[in-house]
């Protein structure tokens, strides 16, 4: 059974998943950066390696633009997906 990975990444860690038992697709949960959670728009990608690969371009992006990301959503017109900052538990 694999549950998926986090993996550190820069100041913050990158979280993916298989799409479900026994499938080799996975996808990415959410990207961790400055104790903020951020979720991209659901997509597949054909290995956990290419799924990482774009999680680090999306972490990237959001340590570039994270002042330009207000009221928990963004486009990344660049990356071509949306982006929901997930609120903190208190």
């Amino acid at each position: 059974m694999n549950i998926g990975i986090i993996e550190p990444y820069s100041n913050g860690f990158l979280d993916v998943v298989p799409e479900g038992e026994d499938s080799d697709y996975w996808q990415i949960a959410a990207i961790h950066i400055n104790g903020q959670a951020y979720c991209p728009t659901p997509q597949l990608y054909r290995s956990e390696k290419v799924a990482l690969a774009k999680a680090t371009q999306i972490y990237d992006w959001i340590a570039e633009h994270e002042p330009q990301i207000s009221n928990g959503a963004c486009y990344c017109s660049e990356l071509n997906l949306i982006l929901w900052q997930q609120p903190k538990v208190s």
